[in-house]
């Protein structure tokens, strides 16, 4: 950084300008220091002084409008270049592909590589790479292997870079034996399996309930001399504990803790989670400060996981206390601390606790998730406080009603129907119906089906059984037929109603 400052200070002190290929450099320096006003200063003083810039330069200023987000400036660089009749290369058209993936502008992405074939230019793996990899974020992983068939038809070689964005894209769709299938095919190109290529092909073998192909594939990575990274352990971990296997994920990290392995607190969070999510709180804690002693210090997720598991069992002191010790340390709670504590509080009866600690998280400037808004309105609704909770969710979707006569009988279009999240209608169904309004129950599940959402089998149950308890079994019996039409399981031994089951 020190040098890039004297280079930037010589070079405005000089009368004459230096070469092209030295401004250049320059100004690629600042751009991946990110130091992004002074490249824009820098090109607008060679542009004052009469220098002609080159490709390399709109690449660079390309590569600059990518990092900020500015995709429409980038087209405006590309433009300018174009009207100084200077040919885009390779480079150009890979980092404006670049920046239009990353803004999610698949579609424009796609035009713009075919307009680079179409100019006769060869895309490289890199360029193949950046839209592959665009696709199997989206889950079209077969958009991302027609690119790869592609790829060789045209004479390239596929790297493990190729190789690990299309495992990890199959292996992220639960597409494992095709996943596996490209793996098994990377020595016929010359290509060795990294220990980005084995991790991805294990968290994709746990993801398909294949526990034990996954420690295959872990036994073989070692057996070859590949040593585990720190993401190789939490996927280990992580997929054990999913598994139910948590003592083997705990005999498992204690072993790659003896060999002096990577480890990183995303293994450690993973057992702690399972552990709490299990109620087994005094090993959560124990592994908590096993981590501490390998010099690993705790983060929000191990902080925010403890927090839930006290808050579960209504050990609302002691994840208070928890709570007191992580921002005493400076380590600032998020969305999840604040929904586990606000949890808590509200099904152990400290509704009013709860919406202290939302508005205190107000304040931070974090902003509640559906699940918290679900809980908060949970909280109201077991006080038997479901007008209360109407309110909160007409006020937290931005609603200008504040009861469900004044909804039902005043909104008129589309968009006042909508309550932005399926599980807090499902909630406020809930609450609606062990208040007994199932009138007010029914009208608002009819206005969740309208926007979309598919409710779960309990809220099926929960509207079926009001309308039989009412005497609808006709609605009933077409609840009914409308949870087996779109596949929801029904929850048979709680419905209560002869004429259906």
């Amino acid at each position: 950084m020190r040098l890039l400052d004297e280079a930037l200070s010589v070079f405005r002190r000089l009368r004459t300008l230096p070469e092209l290929p030295a401004c250049n450099a320059i100004l690629d320096g600042l751009v991946k220091a990110r130091r992004f006003g002074c490249a824009w200063e820098l090109f607008d003083e060679m542009h004052s002084r009469g220098m002609v810039p080159s490709v390399v330069t709109y690449n660079t200023l390309i590569n600059a409008c990518r990092h900020q987000g500015a995709v429409a400036k980038a087209q405006e660089v590309w433009d300018q270049m174009v009207a100084r009749r200077i040919d885009p290369n390779v480079v150009t058209y890979t980092t404006m592909i670049c920046a239009l993936c990353e803004e999610g502008c698949i579609g424009d992405a796609e035009q713009r590589f075919d307009a680079m074939k179409e100019s006769g230019m060869q895309p490289n793996l890199y360029t193949y790479n950046v839209l592959m990899s665009s696709h199997c974020q989206r889950h079209d992983v077969n958009r991302a292997f027609a690119l790869y068939q592609e790829l060789l038809k045209s004479g390239l070689v596929p790297n493990a870079v190729i190789f690990t964005t299309l495992i990890d894209g199959f292996c992220k769709v639960k597409r494992f034996s095709e996943a596996k299938e490209m793996f098994l095919g990377m020595p016929r190109f010359g290509v060795a399996p990294t220990v980005p290529v084995y991790n991805s092909l294990m968290d994709g073998a746990f993801k398909s309930g294949n526990a034990r192909e996954a420690l295959a594939v872990y036994q073989e990575m070692t057996h070859l001399g590949l040593c585990p990274d720190e993401f190789t352990c939490s996927i280990v971990v992580r997929g054990l504990c999913d598994g139910g296997q948590i003592e083997v994920a705990a005999r498992f990290l204690e072993g790659v803790r003896q060999s002096g392995a990577n480890l990183n607190a995303a293994a450690y969070n993973a057992l702690i989670d399972e552990y709490c999510k299990n109620g087994n709180l005094e090993e959560a804690l124990a592994t908590c400060t096993r981590m501490t002693e390998v010099g690993i210090e705790p983060n929000v997720v191990s902080y925010s996981s403890l927090i839930d598991g006290h808050s579960e069992v209504g050990n609302m002191q002691i994840a208070m206390a928890i709570y007191t010790e992580m921002v005493a340390k400076g380590i600032e709670p998020n969305v999840v601390t604040y929904t586990a504590l606000i949890h808590g509080h509200a099904k152990n009866g400290g509704i009013d606790a709860a919406f202290r600690l939302h508005k205190e998280m107000l304040e931070k400037g974090i902003s509640p998730n559906a699940i918290t808004v679900s809980v908060l309105v949970d909280g109201l609704c077991r006080e038997n406080r479901v007008q209360d909770a109407v309110r909160f969710v007409m006020e937290y979707s931005g609603m200008k009603y504040n009861d469900l006569h004044s909804f039902f009988s005043n909104s008129t279009t589309e968009e006042d129907h909508l309550i932005p999240n399926g599980v807090i209608y499902m909630t406020l169904i809930y609450g609606l119906y062990i208040d007994s309004q199932h009138y007010e129950a029914g009208k608002l599940f009819s206005y969740m089906r309208k926007s979309g959402m598919v409710p779960d089998s309990f809220t099926y149950t929960l509207l079926i059984r009001g309308q039989c308890m009412l005497g609808y079994v006709l609605n009933a019996m077409m609840l009914y037929a409308d949870m087996m039409k779109i596949g929801v399981k029904p929850m048979r031994h709680k419905i209560v109603c002869p004429e259906i089951w």
